[in-house]
C-alpha cells in the first residue's frame, strides 16, 4: 500500500481529563470515540486513494497545539510531529491562512525548509493540506493526503481529499472543543494546586517564626529569586523537608536555626512592622 505501508489505525492524541458528565460519559471518553471516527474515515480515504503514503487529520485548539486526532499510517503521524515540532510546514500553513496547499516535491520547495527535507527523508515527497471548517466557516482542522512519489496526487486523489475534509467537519470540530475543554480544565487544577502549595509553606513559615501571612509570603519570594527557582518550587521543596523534632532542635538546631527552613529564610531578620521572629517554636 505505497510508501506508508498498510492503511490502519494509528491514534496520536489521547486525552485522559475528565470534564462534565452531562452525556452520561467524560470528556475524555467522548473524546476517544471522535478520534476512533476520525482515523476510520482517514483508513477509509487512505483506502479509496490507493497508493499513497497516509492520510492524517489535525485539529487546532485555541491556545494550544496542533494535534493528529486520526491517521491511517504511523508515517503520516510521524510526519505530522515533524512539522509540529519545526513549526512551519503546509499543514499548518492550511491551519492559519485558511487555503488548501498542495505541494508537488516537498524537498525543493523553500517555502517549508527544513521540513520538506526531513519529510522527504522519511519517505513523504507530496502533501495536499485541506482546511476543515465548522458551520461559522472558522478553520478547525486540516486533512493531510501524502504520497511518496514527486507529483504524486492527481486531481482524482485531491478531490477526495477535499470530500474528507467536508465529510469529518463536524467530528474534528467536536475533537477540538473537547481538547480545548480538558486543556482549560488542566490549567486550572494546576492552578489550584499550586495556591495550595505556596499557601501551604506559608504558613509553615508563619508557624516556624511567628510571623504574619506578608511577611512569610515576602520570605517564600525572595528564596525564590535567591535561589532562581519558581515560586511554587521553592514551596514544595519547603513542605518536602522532615519535620523538625518536638524539642524544637535537629542536626542543624544548635545554631539556632530552624532545619526545616531555608538558611536564608530562617536567618531573614524581620523588622517589619516592629515584629520580630519567635524562633525554636
Amino acid at each position: 500500500m505505497g510508501a506508508g505501508g498498510d492503511a490502519g489505525h494509528h491514534a496520536v492524541v489521547t486525552s485522559t481529563s475528565p470534564t462534565d458528565r452531562s452525556w452520561g460519559v467524560s470528556s475524555s471518553e467522548v473524546l476517544t470515540l471522535v478520534e476512533g471516527y476520525l482515523e476510520d474515515a482517514a483508513t477509509r480515504t487512505h483506502e479509496r486513494l490507493g497508493d499513497v503514503a497516509g492520510v492524517a487529520i489535525t485539529t487546532a485548539v485555541a491556545g494550544g497545539d496542533p494535534l493528529t486526532v486520526g491517521s491511517s499510517t504511523a508515517l503520516a503521524a510521524e510526519v505530522d510531529q515533524v512539522q509540529y515540532a519545526i513549526g512551519v510546514g503546509p499543514c499548518l500553513h492550511a491551519l492559519r491562512e485558511g487555503r488548501e496547499t498542495y505541494v508537488p516535491d516537498l524537498a525543493r520547495d523553500p517555502r517549508w525548509s527544513p521540513y520538506g527535507v526531513e519529510a522527504a527523508g522519511l519517505g513523504v515527497h507530496t502533501s495536499l493540506s485541506v482546511p476543515v471548517l465548522d458551520g461559522r466557516a472558522q478553520v478547525v482542522g486540516v486533512v493531510k493526503v501524502y504520497a511518496g512519489a514527486v507529483d504524486g496526487l492527481d486531481e482524482e486523489q485531491r478531490r477526495h481529499g477535499r470530500e474528507l475534509a467536508l465529510e469529518v467537519a463536524g467530528g474534528v470540530g467536536l475533537a477540538s472543543t473537547l481538547v480545548s475543554t480538558s486543556l482549560e480544565l488542566d490549567d486550572r487544577i494546576e492552578a489550584m494546586d499550586t495556591r495550595r502549595t505556596i499557601d501551604l509553606a506559608t504558613g509553615l513559615i508563619m508557624g516556624r517564626l511567628g510571623c504574619g501571612p506578608e511577611a512569610a509570603f515576602d520570605l517564600l519570594r525572595r528564596e525564590s529569586q535567591n535561589a532562581n527557582l519558581k515560586l511554587t518550587d521553592v514551596a514544595a521543596n519547603l513542605l518536602a523537608r522532615p519535620a523538625v523534632p518536638a524539642d524544637g532542635h535537629g542536626a542543624d538546631g544548635a545554631d539556632g536555626v530552624d532545619p526545616e527552613l531555608p538558611r536564608s529564610v530562617a536567618q531573614a531578620p524581620f523588622r517589619r512592622r516592629g515584629e520580630a521572629p519567635a524562633r525554636g517554636r
